[in-house]
């Protein structure tokens, strides 16, 4: 066991330093009466095998897969289907349990990833625009419904997520420029959500007031 002579506190994991004061840590024999600090490391090994026994399953299910598919059904790569989602469970699995990451940031990987999984998956199954006509808009929408129930919930501090929906009326954006570009050839659920997403973030800003300019010059200095 290690002891920290400047904080008084013992340390249970590998650790060289104090996670504290950073001080050189001392060996010591046994337990004493100061304080102990856990072994913080221990749930990060844990978080570690889980990730990595998921990553060796899914190599032998997309494996066998990918099998299947080339013995049985030549025609229809669904397999890759399978490997993209895989691929998007592992990125999202990985990402969201890292403790650095915030729950905002952990909300849109997820749900732009779900959004670059259907689009590929439209693209494989042989594509009809379906994804970037309906998925991608609809997506923005519920970021946006997800925002408001989030700026709801957490009241004190509800203009933390005035950046969230500034990405959000990019997006938007983004969509109806594929529809002018011809990409998207339904208008009408973009249009929805660009309207959507403007008339949060206009609201936010209006009404939020001092508020709100206090978060925009914290976050962008403007």
């Amino acid at each position: 066991m290690k002891k920290c002579k400047e904080c008084k506190v013992e340390i249970l994991d590998d650790m060289v330093s104090c996670p504290l004061c950073s001080s050189v840590l001392e060996h010591v024999e046994g337990a004493g009466k100061t304080g102990t600090y856990p072994d913080v490391k221990a749930s990060s090994r844990k978080l570690a095998f889980i990730i990595r026994l998921y990553l060796f399953l899914a190599i032998i299910t997309e494996a066998a897969l990918v099998a299947v598919n080339y013995l049985w059904f030549p025609r229809i790569w669904w397999s890759a289907i399978s490997g993209i989602s895989i691929l998007y469970f592992y990125v999202t699995l990985n990402y969201s349990l890292k403790r650095s990451n915030g729950y905002q940031t952990v909300i849109l990987v997820q749900l732009m990833g779900a959004v670059l999984l259907v689009i590929a998956a439209d693209y494989i199954v042989g594509y009809r625009g379906w994804s970037v006509n309906y998925v991608l808009p609809g997506a923005v929408l519920l970021l946006n419904a997800t925002i408001i129930v989030l700026m709801i919930v957490n009241m004190a501090n509800w203009q933390s997520y005035i950046p969230m929906q500034i990405l959000t009326a990019v997006i938007s954006a983004v969509c109806i420029l594929l529809w002018r570009f011809g990409v998207i050839t339904n208008p009408f659920p973009s249009i929805a959500a660009a309207s959507g997403s403007l008339c949060l973030l206009l609201g936010t800003l209006i009404f939020g007031d001092r508020k709100a300019k206090a978060e925009l010059k914290r976050r962008f200095h403007v």
